[in-house]
């Protein structure tokens, strides 16, 4: 073979193999959703403060360069935290079962039951109060102070709604009973929304009663892909 010419062929018959023997989607999840989270926030109000600059008035926000540079910066910077939380979190060997599953059946309540009810119940206020009266309301509420309570309250069915579930599948409880217990922490919470916020009628019933459903039907799923993808990684890791 000719001096000058190389040959290129792989160096191994077969990829590496990543030694990840007990990882945990839960929780590694739950993790860069926080260092997401922390570092966004942190970078996003830390940079209104050290620049000062005005606070958003979330009635009428007036976006300026730095508010927008600001913004990148935190999702950059918060991405970036995700990674490197999921990362972490994936060198945590979860070897037991149970433990692992509680973290996965959790994380998927939280994750969903967040999502469905600020959905949910931002329609059942759209439907009660009307678009503008809706907006209205949120608004002399406080737009932020909104937010943290409508998820807030979402992260907190969640994760009854998971533990109850959890706790189902363990002692076996017919599918009634997580029902049943879902359906009165969501109507429970519901109520307590609309009389925090004076709405009148009876649209919290429907949202308290969809919401176990469609958190039932939605987290179901995530939690068997979490649980292929952990059987995934440890077949690959033998």
């Amino acid at each position: 073979m000719d001096w000058q010419n190389r040959m290129i062929s792989p160096t191994r018959e077969k990829p590496p193999k990543v030694h990840i023997r007990h990882p945990c989607p839960g929780l590694c999840r739950f993790t860069g959703m926080v260092s997401f989270l922390v570092v966004s926030l942190c970078v996003f109000y830390g940079g209104i403060k050290v620049f000062g600059l005005e606070p958003l008035d979330w009635s009428a926000p007036v976006w300026t360069g730095k508010h927008v540079a600001l913004v990148v910066a935190a999702v950059l910077l918060g991405g970036l935290a995700t990674l490197l939380g999921f990362g972490f979190a994936l060198t945590i060997e979860v070897r037991n079962g149970r433990l692992n599953d509680l973290f996965i059946v959790l994380w998927q309540f939280l994750a969903n039951g967040s999502l469905l009810w600020v959905l949910t119940l931002g329609i059942a206020m759209f439907l009660a109060l009307g678009r503008e009266e809706a907006k209205a309301a949120v608004l002399d509420f406080g737009a932020e102070r909104a937010a943290l309570h409508v998820v807030g309250t979402g992260c907190v069915v969640g994760l009854l709604s998971g533990a109850t579930f959890y706790l189902a599948r363990i002692i076996r409880l017919p599918l009634l009973a997580y029902l049943g217990f879902s359906a009165a922490v969501s109507l429970v919470a519901a109520r307590w929304h609309f009389t925090v916020y004076s709405i009148e009628g009876r649209w919290w019933i429907a949202a308290g009663l969809l919401v176990p459903i469609q958190l039932l039907l939605f987290a179901s799923s995530m939690i068997e892909r979490d649980h292929r993808q952990r059987r995934l990684a440890m077949e690959q890791s033998s």
